[in-house]
């Protein structure tokens, strides 16, 4: 009597009708269900879709470092619904020993929600070494069934593969490497490599062969016009040109490598719970789909549903930062994320990471852009290193209160220049009214003056870049070049430096001078971005009486620490958002390029850093001669409302020949009558009273009576 084949039925009421599939058909269905299921999760670790991403970001999520493993399993376990004694997939011994590997590997690398969940209840049973050992153990069980093999073939296989390896390694790598350094220590080597400096001794080489001899290379090339310029029709006299040939980069190992530790993200899984549940409380739904762990805050993606208003989560930032306990009891909310459809959640994390310089300019994306203008702005909220050119800014502005970190990032943007360039690429004017914070940059050759900290001075340097970045563009025009990179690029001509001009605090020479100060700024930010000049401003105090509207509009790159007020973060951002930063170096910026501002943590270094590097370049340059003229400049200054300044060397007004001419046209000789007709101030008024009355042009004041109006014949006899 032939064997009834086993049989599934399935009822489906409503059709009228009765399913019958034998056991095969069944088991080849799920099968395939199964298979087609395993195939979109690995396929979603390389290709790109809204199911597709959001899946892949359920994988990550719940198992880490090792979520390719999942996939491979599932498409595993797929084929053992196929086997029949006519087909033979895989062996299931595979599948379960790689299930066990993978499973112990989850928990030792606490990879994910699920390996943390492993780990963490083997650990509150086991303590940490049991816990260790049971997974250890898990895991050569695994590799044992996987192999299908006793432990004691098992470790001569293990012991073979490694001295594969070891041999493989021996002849392409160690055996190499051992010679190379054989060589060196009998002085084979032509160069030496210090392995501390910026950059290998490779991207040295580029970095001198495309940046200091560049007249050089211009002759042989021959780039933009091609035609020669005559150095003696168009050198620019204020900037001598040194010899720095051989000039030495500073080494990294001159900073200090600064470890406060990893940062204290909190527990992440839980926060992102209480995100959702919370938000749900408030009719949002919503499911947090990526996590960035960044040096100061972590960033909770959030995908939200069709429909839902932005500004609903935006409003609810303090019912979140109640929730999730926040730190400094606030949180940040960026709606949406730039070039994202997802809304950033910022939890202030229990402890910050410090950011050190060094790991900065050593990065990668350093040490293969070799423009001198390159500086590092930090990391951003994912950890990732971020780099700015000041040259395509082509200005910066920068704000926030006392102990922000504004004079931490301008030490290390000007530490990071000098590791990168020599004086003949660029050079530095530093303005320091506090005359604390750059002051020890004096003696080194990348500056053109002495730090400037007296305001005369000040405006002096000013009216200098004004001139030099005229004559640049006289320079240019004859040369036939449109910027400072063509220029430089010309057969025959003395390579000429950018300039980098940098007020640690704006405010301070605003309530000095604030028309010829704007006057000044606004001239060079409007116009000097081809010449190569380009200006960085500090102030601690972001009013709209220290930031004009004319500034802002030809300064579009911001930097903003923390501030006060979100008034302030308007002034600075136009938006809100810096009010809520958590201070030391913790920053929003601002690229002109973009029309929301990103947050970074900037780097950090250290007084002793900045003198040892300083120490360093003087050693090279042992006496420095810096430009007179940036800072011995003709200047007529005046506070607010034409007051002049304390200080003002010149013996007569500037209007004190328009004065002259005035008293005797109308007949009066008072100080309300030169405020009126020339529109200054009483003091300046009474000061250019007093001028003409000891030039003989006015008598003595008596009393109330008017001033004698001496004629021109009595003044001259």
């Amino acid at each position: 009597m032939a064997r009834r084949k086993s049989m599934f039925k399935f009822r489906i009421p409503f059709l009228k009708f009765n399913l019958k599939i034998n056991r095969r058909t069944f088991f080849t269905i799920l099968g395939l269900l199964v298979l087609s299921f395993g195939a979109l999760c690995l396929l979603s670790f390389m290709q790109s879709g809204e199911l597709l991403t959001k899946v892949n970001a359920k994988i990550i999520e719940s198992f880490g470092s090792v979520s390719l493993l999942f996939p491979i399993i599932i498409i595993l376990f797929a084929t053992h619904f196929f086997n029949s004694p006519k087909l033979k997939l895989i062996k299931f011994h595979i599948t379960v020993g790689l299930s066990f590997v993978f499973i112990s590997v989850l928990g030792l690398l606490r990879a994910g929600k699920y390996g943390l969940f492993i780990f963490d209840n083997l650990q509150q049973d086991f303590s940490i070494i049991g816990a260790v050992i049971i997974l250890l153990v898990t895991f050569l069980v695994g590799a044992i069934i996987f192999l299908n093999t006793s432990l004691d073939d098992f470790l001569v296989i293990t012991a073979s593969v490694l001295k594969k390896i070891y041999t493989a390694l021996q002849g392409s790598i160690i055996s190499p490497l051992a010679d190379k350094l054989r060589q060196q220590k009998l002085g084979h080597e032509g160069i030496k490599v210090n392995e501390h400096n910026y950059l290998e001794q490779k991207n040295v080489a580029a970095t001198h062969a495309a940046v200091a001899p560049v007249a050089q290379d211009g002759q042989k090339t021959g780039k933009s016009s091609g035609t020669s310029v005559n150095l003696s029709d168009f050198s620019i006299k204020s900037l001598p040109t040194l010899n720095f040939d051989n000039w030495q980069y500073p080494p990294l190992s001159l900073l200090t490598d600064v470890h406060g530790g990893s940062a204290d993200f909190g527990d992440v899984t839980k926060n992102s719970s209480i995100i959702e549940k919370t938000l749900d409380s408030f009719g949002i739904r919503a499911q947090i789909v990526e996590v960035n762990k960044g040096p100061t805050v972590t960033q909770y993606g959030l995908q939200i549903t069709t429909g839902t208003k932005l500004s609903k989560i935006t409003a609810l930032s303090n019912d979140l930062a109640l929730a999730l306990a926040a730190p400094t009891g606030q949180i940040r909310i960026e709606a949406p994320i730039p070039g994202r459809s997802l809304v950033g959640i910022e939890i202030p994390n229990r402890k910050v990471q410090i950011v050190p310089l060094q790991k900065l300019i050593g990065s990668a994306d350093m040490i293969s852009n070799p423009k001198p203008t390159i500086v590092p702005l930090g990391l951003d909220v994912s950890g990732k290193p971020q780099i700015i050119d000041i040259a395509s800014m082509p200005h910066m502005l920068i704000a926030g209160t006392t102990g922000s970190g504004k004079s931490v990032i301008l030490n290390a943007w000007i530490a990071s220049m000098l590791f990168r360039t020599t004086p003949n690429q660029l050079r530095l004017i530093l303005v320091d009214p506090k005359r604390v914070e750059f002051a020890q940059y004096n003696g080194i050759p990348h500056l053109l003056s002495e730090v400037i900290v007296d305001s005369k001075e000040i405006l002096s340097a000013l009216k200098w870049t004004v001139g030099e970045m005229e004559s640049r563009y006289k320079l240019f025009a004859q040369a036939g070049a449109k910027n400072l990179e063509s220029y430089n690029q010309l057969k025959g001509v003395e390579r000429i430096p950018y300039i980098i001009f940098v007020i640690d605090e704006l405010a301070e020479l605003m309530t000095i001078a604030p028309t010829e100060t704007e006057e000044s700024i606004t001239r060079i930010a409007q116009l000097a971005r081809a010449t190569g000049i380009h200006l960085i401003l500090a102030t601690q105090r972001p009013s709209v009486n220290v930031i004009t509207g004319l500034m802002k509009a030809n300064i579009p790159a911001r930097l903003a620490f923390n501030v006060p007020s979100l008034v302030d973060s308007r002034v600075i951002l136009d938006t809100p958002g810096a009010e809520k930063l958590l201070g030391r170096g913790d920053m929003l910026f601002l690229s002109p390029d973009q029309g929301k501002p990103r947050r970074i943590q900037g780097p950090f270094i250290t007084e002793g850093d900045v003198s040892h590097l300083v120490e360093f370049i003087r050693g090279q340059v042992p006496r420095v001669d810096y430009t007179d003229e940036v800072t011995k400049q003709r200047v007529e200054r005046s506070g607010r409302g034409g007051i002049m300044v304390a200080g003002e060397s010149d013996d007569s007004d500037s209007l004190f020949q328009d004065a002259v001419n005035a008293i005797f046209e109308s007949g009066q000789a008072s100080a309300s009558f030169l405020q009126r007709r020339f529109k200054v101030g009483y003091a300046r008024a009474a000061r250019i009273l007093d001028q003409l009355q000891s030039a003989g042009y006015v008598g003595p004041q008596q009393g109330s009576k008017p001033r004698e109006i001496l004629s021109r014949s009595q003044q001259e006899g």
